[in-house]
């Protein structure tokens, strides 16, 4: 499976067998609600069954259509928590934890991708434009600095805040969940963990908190792969307003909300396109630090 990448509905059905296979372990929710040109967007719940009330942690990926290789380590992060589910490490987690997983946020732009690779946006062609950048149109600080008006822009950020049918499913489920306590935003590319805020240069209530989680992630992935992914704050990287992982983390909420900028590093010439033969290199690189979040959080 991870020897290639995959359309839209082949990951579907994959994620759908899985679900079949192992009914008291997964769920798939067909549809939280759909894209503006009429996909599902679908949710994939997995814990240990048992009695325990679950914590929730929200991971999510394909936000922007181009970065293919956060969709293949969101499926990997899937697999390999299934497959090791009795292992003892991962049982500890899923016994606690119910991990729901949105694979592809942005169908419509991920299909798109195999006619214009660097589609970023969704497929919401307005007033001439290229789609709106749903990374800029959730309401958390909607139309402040890091977004663009413009609808060829591609920080376009869409004609008012939470504008776009994805960004409304997201929104809508993520609310509906009772327990969250954790979220990461997988991004591409140049091996950062970012913590918010994204949109100004304030420490939030929790950064030490969220420092400490991220140094730990960070120090995780170093000594399994060698490679050091770096924790700084999202608007270090560049501000950004109305970003889902500031939604996240400000929703009344305050958990512990990432955004996971993979491989390759930030000088590669053309980052966004992983060649098939890295794919398990990428996911496996970053695993340590996700089984670190899944634990602490």
């Amino acid at each position: 499976w991870f020897s290639s990448y995959h359309t839209y509905s082949e990951i579907l059905m994959w994620f759908n067998q899985l679900a079949k296979e192992n009914p008291n372990h997964v769920k798939l929710v067909p549809s939280i609600g759909k894209s503006f040109e009429g996909r599902d967007i679908f949710a994939v719940h997995l814990t240990n069954p048992n009695n325990v009330e679950k914590k929730q942690v929200w991971f999510q990926s394909l936000i922007h259509a181009r970065e293919w290789i956060t969709g293949t380590t969101t499926q990997f992060i899937f697999s390999e928590l299934l497959a090791n589910r009795q292992s003892d490490l991962i049982k500890n987690i899923l016994d606690k934890t119910e991990v729901v997983f949105i694979p592809i946020v942005n169908p419509d732009g991920y299909t798109y991708t195999r006619v214009d690779r660097l589609t970023r946006k969704n497929r919401h062609l307005i007033n001439g434009g290229d789609g709106v950048d749903l990374n800029r149109n959730f309401p958390a600080q909607w139309g402040g600095p890091g977004a663009s008006k413009n609808p060829n822009s591609q920080t376009y950020l869409g004609p008012y805040a939470a504008s776009e049918p994805e960004t409304q499913a997201l929104m809508g489920y993520f609310k509906g969940l009772t327990n969250v306590v954790g979220a990461i935003d997988f991004h591409s590319y140049s091996e950062l963990l970012l913590r918010p805020f994204s949109h100004n240069e304030t420490d939030t209530p929790d950064e030490v908190v969220l420092k400490k989680l991220g140094d730990k992630m960070v120090k995780a992935i170093e000594k399994v792969s060698g490679k050091k992914y770096s924790n700084i704050k999202e608007v270090e990287l560049y501000p950004c307003s109305g970003s889902a992982s500031d939604f996240y983390y400000g929703d009344g909420s305050k958990l512990a909300s990432f955004a996971f900028e993979l491989s390759p590093g930030s000088k590669a010439s053309n980052g966004f396109i992983v060649p098939p033969s890295q794919i398990l290199e990428v996911a496996k690189d970053v695993m340590p630090g996700v089984l670190q979040f899944l634990e602490f959080v």
